[in-house]
């Protein structure tokens, strides 16, 4: 079984087929192709052929016993509260891509493997530079002359779908460009690309991001490139540090960050062009403000800020009982976008998903949440690299593949991030794709060093 070409099948169904189809044709029902794939992918798990026994260490077995934990926690408590098509379809839209993360866990691919699905990661990139000129050109004109200007946000979508005429999902793309920049740097400092290439790819993936107006990477992506600079790598050697290379850097990345909010800011004040005698940049922070209002909803939808869904739960979180504030209320019931809504938003008469937490708070509780972040946060302290090999003795292949692994951390750090900021772990199958891949790959070349170590120790 080539396990490698069924996990391309999932990254090309779940980051362009899925998005684009959803785009042309408007169809949602594609968006149940990626959850039908990782249920095939966790059926295949057990024929694929193993060359070598599995030897989950300690780490990896509290891992796999945490998710479980939450899988069971989630999966049960909408059961017996919401009963089996609720079960159904809150599995589908919000942990069903998780299953990617114990299928790479115990073996589904082998870190030859990875190096081939990351190969293709570039080629889906490449992808987006004609498909977003082509939205920002023919796309956001269109919706423009139809609805204003002050409809055009998150037009620009690439291939990751959404609603032409509506917006969609900007913010999973800019992760996606994210993942890109950090992948590059840290091939860059390890030797492997030149320093044009990091150039290009971190300038266009920047330049998508400026487009689809995506504020949350475009002001996190210097902090957490700077971190993959400064990582240590599993390859010995690499902790030479060149302070006047870092200034450079910095100063780079801080003149992106600027013309990046020039632009932001130039393009809020074309919006509102009755703002009174407020400048661009006072218009472009006044866009941020309603992020850290505790008290904020939306008039015209009822959906709450982001700090707000915080207040809001701690308020009402246990309205049916302690219970349902340490274990939830099960899941979807604070998705408003399903084809089987939630209750728990007409209960309220507000909007409860706007972020991440707020939909673990709700549909897990405070224990599920717990449980969820400690996973995460125990996994990518594991997966943190270490220098244990020496360069000499690695193929250019295996460089590459060892300088994924300070960007995955950096993207893992990203993601869980976004927990209090955006809805995009939860609800977005693309988000939830590249996040749950990024965290089994990172654990498959933690396994493959830790196999290979520990053969040298032996000979």
């Amino acid at each position: 079984m080539n396990s490698a070409l069924i996990m391309q099948a999932n990254l090309l169904l779940s980051l362009v087929i899925c998005g684009l189809a959803q785009y042309v044709t408007g169809i949602t029902a594609f968006l149940w192709l990626p959850f039908l794939l990782a249920i095939a992918t966790l059926m295949l798990l057990p024929l694929q052929t193993r060359y070598s026994p599995l030897r989950l260490d300690y780490q990896e077995k509290v891992l796999l016993l945490l998710y479980c934990g939450l899988l069971v926690l989630a999966l049960l408590g909408t059961l017996l509260q919401q009963g089996g098509m609720v079960t159904i379809i809150g599995f589908k839209n919000e942990l069903a891509l998780s299953l990617l993360l114990p299928c790479l866990l115990l073996g589904f691919c082998r870190e030859s493997q990875i190096y081939r699905i990351m190969k293709l990661v570039e080629w889906v990139f490449y992808l987006q530079i004609p498909v977003v000129l082509f939205q920002v050109l023919v796309v956001v004109p269109k919706r423009v002359a139809l609805r204003g200007e002050f409809e055009k946000w998150d037009s620009v979508v690439g291939t990751f779908g959404g609603d032409p005429m509506g917006g969609g999902n900007t913010g999973a793309l800019g992760f996606f460009c994210l993942l890109v920049m950090l992948i590059k740097l840290s091939e860059f400092r390890h030797g492997l690309i030149s320093r044009r290439s990091v150039a290009f790819h971190i300038l266009a993936a920047f330049a998508i991001c400026v487009l689809a107006e995506v504020k949350f990477v475009i002001l996190l992506s210097p902090l957490l490139l700077a971190w993959v600079w400064l990582s240590p790598s599993y390859v010995r050697g690499m902790k030479s540090y060149d302070i006047k290379r870092l200034l450079l850097i910095a100063l780079a990345m801080t003149a992106l960050v600027a013309v990046a909010v020039l632009v932001l800011a130039a393009s809020y004040s074309s919006a509102f062009e009755g703002a009174g005698q407020q400048g661009a940049i006072e218009l472009f922070i006044d866009s941020l403000g309603y992020i850290f209002d505790p008290n904020h909803i939306n008039p015209e939808t009822g959906e709450l800020g982001r700090v707000t869904t915080l207040f809001f739960w701690a308020s009402n979180g246990d309205h049916h009982g302690l219970s349902n504030l340490l274990f939830g209320y099960g899941l979807n019931t604070t998705n408003h976008g399903s084809t089987l809504p939630g209750f728990l938003n007409p209960l309220f008469n507000v909007l409860l998903d706007s972020t991440s937490l707020s939909v673990l708070l709700w549909e897990v509780g405070l224990m599920g949440t717990l449980i969820f972040i400690a996973l995460i946060v125990l996994l990518l302290w594991c997966c943190r690299p270490r220098p244990l090999l020496d360069r000499q003795l690695l193929s250019t292949a295996d460089v590459r593949l060892l300088s994924y692994q300070p960007a995955f951390i950096a993207f893992g750090i990203a993601c869980l991030l976004s927990l209090p900021y955006s809805q995009l772990l939860m609800l977005i199958p693309v988000q939830q794709f590249l996040f749950y891949f990024v965290l089994g790959a990172a654990l498959v070349i933690r396994s493959s060093v830790r196999q290979a170590t520990c053969s040298c120790e032996v000979s």
